[in-house]
C-alpha cells in the first residue's frame, strides 16, 4: 500500500512580535519536507484567534507553490465558505489551481471560532446552512458560461448578478477538486454521495473507522467506478499532531506543555465573546492534529519544531518507505 504524509502548516502566535518568524519558518519547513518525501502541503483558514498566524490559505499557498517540487499536492484544509462573498471564494479556487497547475484539493467546512464569526460580522447560529447556501452560489457560479442568462444571487449578507463567469478558468478543467471537512457519519455520507474528498481528525479510532466506512458506502451507492473511489480514498484524510523527541518520555513531558498553552490561547479567546449567538455550542479548535501531520504547534519556538521535523525525516521516513511518498497522479 502507498503510503503519503502531507505538511499541515498551522503554528499558533501569541502577538505581533512572533509573527514574521513564524510565517517565515512555516515556509522553510514546507519546502524542507517536500524536498524530503512529503507528497503534500496542508493549508487551514483562521482569522483573529491567534490559532492560526498566516490567516490566509490562497495566499500562502500561491507563495509556496513555485518553492516546492512541481508534483506537490495542496490541500485547503479548510475555507470557510460562510467568512467569504461566494464568487470572490470560486475565483480563489481556479486561480490557485492553476497557479498550483492543477495540484490542488479544496476542502470546506463550516469553521468553529467565535473570535472569527464576531470579527468578520457573521452569525454563528446560522453557519451549517449558510455554508451548505453559499457552496451551492459557488457551484453554480463556477458552471456558468458566458453566454448563460444572467446569474442572480443572494447569501445573508449580500447579493449580485454575475452576467459573464467565474475568472479565470480551472487548469484545464471548470474548477479544482473540492473536499469537505466533518465530524460527523450524516456529512461522511453527503460527502460520498457528492464524489468529493473527506477530511476529518479529533475522534478515536473507532468512530474514525465508521466515518470512513460510511465515506466509502456512499462513493459506491454514487455510482463512483472503482478508479475514482480509490482516488478519493488516497487524498482524503486525517489530520494529527506530531511530536518527535530523543526518547518517549521527553516527547510526552513536552506536549503536556504544550497542550496547556494551547488549551489557555484557546480559552482566552472563546471568553472574549462568550455572548455571542450559540457560541457554546461552536467547538474548540484545540485537538486538531493523510496523512497531514502537524509539526508546529501550541507555540513552538523554529529551533523546536525543526528538531522535531528533521527526526521525523531522519529517522521515521526511512523505516515506512521513503520511496513511497511520492503522489501517485
Amino acid at each position: 500500500m502507498t503510503m503519503k504524509f502531507s505538511l499541515y502548516l498551522n503554528a499558533q502566535t501569541r502577538g505581533p512580535h512572533e509573527d514574521v518568524q513564524i510565517i517565515e519558518t512555516l515556509a522553510a519547513q514546507a519546502v524542507r519536507a517536500t524536498s524530503a518525501g512529503f507528497s503534500g502541503i496542508t493549508l487551514t483558514e483562521h482569522h483573529f484567534s491567534g490559532y492560526n498566524t498566516y490567516g490566509d490559505n490562497f495566499m500562502l499557498a500561491a507563495h509556496l507553490a513555485p518553492q516546492v517540487p512541481r508534483d506537490t499536492m495542496f490541500t485547503m484544509a479548510v475555507a470557510v465558505p460562510t467568512l467569504h462573498n461566494p464568487l470572490r471564494l470560486a475565483q480563489k479556487c481556479n486561480l490557485i489551481d492553476v497557479l498550483t497547475r492543477g495540484r490542488v484539493i479544496v476542502g470546506f467546512a463550516p469553521g468553529g471560532s467565535p473570535v472569527e464569526y464576531a470579527g468578520l460580522g457573521r452569525d454563528p447560529g446560522t453557519r451549517h446552512e449558510s455554508m451548505m447556501h453559499n457552496l451551492d452560489v459557488l457551484e453554480r457560479a463556477l458552471a456558468k458560461s458566458p453566454d448563460d442568462p444572467p446569474l442572480e444571487w443572494e447569501t445573508e449578507f449580500e447579493s449580485g448578478l454575475l452576467h459573464t463567469r467565474i475568472m479565470p478558468a480551472g487548469y484545464h478543467r471548470a474548477h479544482p477538486p473540492f473536499a469537505r471537512a466533518t465530524q460527523s457519519i450524516d456529512g461522511a455520507r453527503w460527502t460520498g454521495h457528492k464524489g468529493w474528498y473527506f477530511f476529518t481528525a479529533r475522534e478515536t479510532p473507532d468512530v474514525l473507522q465508521t466515518w470512513w466506512v460510511a465515506y466509502e458506502d456512499a462513493l459506491r451507492e454514487a455510482g463512483h467506478d472503482e478508479t475514482t473511489i480509490t482516488e478519493r480514498l488516497q487524498w482524503s484524510m486525517v489530520q494529527k499532531q506530531v511530536y518527535v523527541a530523543d526518547t518517549d518520555q521527553q516527547a510526552e513531558c513536552d506536549m503536556r506543555e504544550r497542550l496547556s498553552l494551547m488549551a489557555e490561547n484557546q480559552k482566552r479567546s472563546f471568553s472574549l465573546v462568550s455572548g455571542l449567538r450559540d457560541a457554546k455550542h461552536l467547538k474548540s479548535v484545540v485537538g486538531v492534529s493523510p496523512q497531514a501531520l502537524l509539526f508546529n504547534f501550541g507555540f513552538m519556538s523554529s529551533e523546536i519544531s525543526n528538531r522535531s521535523l528533521s527526526l521525523f525525516i531522519d529517522e521515521v521516513l526511512p523505516r515506512v518507505g521513503a520511496h513511497t511518498m511520492a503522489p501517485t497522479h
